[in-house]
């Protein structure tokens, strides 16, 4: 680790010599033990395997002084007074408490001695000038997941942070490297006042909504997948950060800046200078502990996370397979507008392809992404076709209407997927009646369909739209994770079907009731006695069914219908809804006043609002209602 100095006279040292000697770091001959007026903190790290196939891990340590040499109530007046606070007594007590690690004395040239799990014995240090001390230390034979403690052995009186986790992680799967400072918590970098409140005064607040993000990306990679938090703030922070960490997130790695604090613009400038380079410098130490691991890259719009990001994507090509930042909106600073253009995102990932990197302003959003990129890399290579990022999904289906072919665009939509759709394309009605007549698909390993839609996917030519759910599904993420069982994907595609007959395929039935080849006008009589029994009995009977699932345990939290997390039955059931409002715009009125079905209404809306089908439903992408599945006729909008 770098080394940061302070004047000798503010250096506590019991002498001349200790103080010269503590210059040689790790080689000092004559290193100090700890003292009982110190304080020491153990940094929780990760345990990774060498090329030698051996377990190692970097144990980092600092010593400072429990009491502070300087006069404590003179620095908390002052950042009191630059934070624009009055002299209240609460918030005087907490600047206090906050900022006394900033102003304890580093011990330089001391040795701290550790047990690890069952009694592994630990020399770590001599620390250097900064106080800090970095030794890789190879470890006891253990499995990915494995979380062991080290106790940092002092003498009575000595305190701080003195128990680690030490986390074991296999060189494959998949980590997360994260940024803290308003990508997860609050502390508004781009805003020098909002730095002082939210370091020294404020409750520490995480982002709104990535706690439950980073709780099912724990979930869904596993205990064996390591976490590493990356900050650019100093390492006086560790206790106030760990125990945030503690409270919000899934355990790892904090990487903070070992640099101390000297004065508030210092303190200012070491979370928004230079955090570019210092970013991606951590990032190689990671790398050069972890290269063959599959990363997911977390950060925001304040600092230079997207030029960081960018920068190791293209250093190590292939290591990191997601890259996730978050627009940030709700800080009012100078700048934020030219850090959130889409230009500046455009020049920082240069080269990074563009499923990789996703701008994001709702943590919501990330679900999807990376449920799709994560099984997507997972999956083991097929024979028979290739994966959903070297080839883009062919839809093929009617031009004008948006019919069975809907649902197949929202689920591609919602997931970002690459896709082709004959209804926008040059000849695309040849291709959909090519199919109808049988002359594609032209080989020996699919079956010809009955009618469209059809999604060709490499080789495979499928049709039947739930059929083409129960495959996308888990490919765009829009099942829960299975676990090595597929117990989820049928459970979805129940609750989709259901929608089907009761939403999609009845109110077809209720404009040709006699038979499908029959005009409209031909059976006008038992079109409306149809949609009178419709309307009346059985919409309310499918919308009363999905308001029993909402309420269900097994929906979760949440909108949506199953598991706590947005699914391709969600967006069937959005599409049909909407095909039902169009047709019987009174029927459905009245029922969504009613407030018997609430979550129904709730759960559409939501859908609505998700940024990707938003900006779909208002492109010209969106095909409009004519003579489909959904038709309007006058005399049959009939009110219940």
């Amino acid at each position: 680790m770098s080394t940061h100095k302070r004047s000798k006279s503010s250096l506590p040292i019991p002498s001349k010599v200790g103080d010269i000697l503590s210059y040689l770091g790790p080689y000092n001959p004559h290193p100090q033990q700890v003292a009982a007026g110190d304080a020491v903190w153990l940094f929780d790290n990760v345990v990774y395997r060498n090329p030698k196939g051996k377990w190692e891990a970097e144990f980092v340590a600092a010593v400072l002084s429990q009491d502070p040499s300087c006069k404590v109530p003179d620095v908390v007046s002052q950042v009191a007074q630059m934070a624009g606070l009055s002299k209240d007594a609460q918030e005087t007590a907490t600047i206090a408490r906050r900022i006394t690690p900033f102003l304890m004395d580093i011990q330089p040239g001391r040795v701290v001695n550790a047990s690890l799990g069952s009694g592994t014995k630990l020399k770590l240090g001599p620390g250097g000038r900064n106080g800090i001390s970095s030794d890789i230390k190879q470890l006891p034979s253990g499995k990915a997941g494995d979380l062991v403690t080290t106790t940092a052995q002092v003498p009575a009186g000595a305190n701080g942070v003195l128990e680690m986790k030490t986390i074991y992680a296999e060189p494959d799967g998949w980590a997360v490297i994260s940024d803290i400072d308003d990508t997860i918590k609050i502390t508004m970098t781009s805003d020098p006042i909002g730095i002082l409140r939210s370091t020294f005064i404020s409750t520490p607040t995480p982002v709104d909504g990535m706690p439950e993000l980073y709780a099912h990306i724990h979930k869904l990679l596993g205990p064996q997948s390591p976490f590493f938090y990356l900050s650019a703030s100093p390492y006086n922070l560790y206790p106030f950060l760990r125990n945030f960490r503690e409270q919000y997130y899934p355990f790892g790695q904090l990487i903070l800046r070992d640099a101390s604090w000297m004065t508030i613009p210092g303190l200012l400038s070491n979370l928004t200078l230079g955090t570019e380079d210092y970013k991606v410098d951590r990032m190689e130490k990671i790398h050069s502990w972890l290269p063959k691991k599959k990363i997911i890259c977390i950060g925001d719009s304040t600092q230079s996370d997207p030029e960081a990001f960018g920068d190791i994507y293209r250093a190590f090509p292939g290591w990191v397979k997601i890259i996730l930042i978050r627009k940030v909106t709700d800080i009012a600073s100078v700048g934020i507008e030219t850090k959130n253009a889409p230009e500046r995102f455009e020049k920082a990932f240069d080269g990074v392809p563009r499923d990789i990197w996703h701008v994001f302003e709702d943590p919501a959003e990330c679900y999807n992404i990376i449920g799709a990129r994560t099984m997507a890399s997972d999956r083991p290579a097929s024979k028979r076709q290739k994966s959903s990022k070297d080839v883009p999904y062919e839809l093929i289906y009617w031009p004008g209407i948006p019919g069975r072919g809907e649902h197949i665009r929202l689920a591609l939509e919602e997931a970002g997927a690459e896709y082709t759709d004959t209804a926008h394309i040059e000849g695309g009605m040849d291709q959909v009646v090519s199919y109808i007549k049988g002359e594609k698909p032209d080989d020996d390993i699919n079956t010809p369909g009955l009618a469209p839609p059809w999604l060709k996917h490499g080789d495979l030519v499928i049709s039947q739209t739930p059929n083409i759910l129960l495959y996308l599904g888990p490919r765009l993420g829009l099942v829960p994770s299975s676990d090595g069982n597929d117990d989820h994907r049928y459970r979805v595609n129940a609750l989709a079907l259901t929608a089907l007959d009761g939403l999609s395929n009845e109110p077809h039935d209720c404009h040709h009731p006699v038979a499908i080849q029959l005009y409209y006008e031909d059976q006008k009589t038992e079109s409306k006695r149809k949609s009178e029994d419709y309307v009346k009995n059985r919409l309310p009977k499918f919308l009363g069914y999905f308001e029993r699932v909402l309420k269900s345990k097994a929906s979760g939290d949440g909108p949506w219908l199953y598991n706590g997390q947005l699914t391709y039955a969600d967006l069937v059931l959005y599409h049909c809804l909407n095909g039902v409002k169009f047709m019987f715009p009174k029927a459905v009125s009245k029922y969504e006043k009613s407030g018997d079905y609430s979550g129904v209404f709730k759960l559409y809306e939501a859908v609505e609002e998700r940024p990707r089908i938003k900006e779909y439903l208002a492109s010209n992408r969106r095909q409009k209602y004519s003579l489909g599945i959904y038709r309007y006729y006058e005399e049959l909008d009939i009110e219940p």
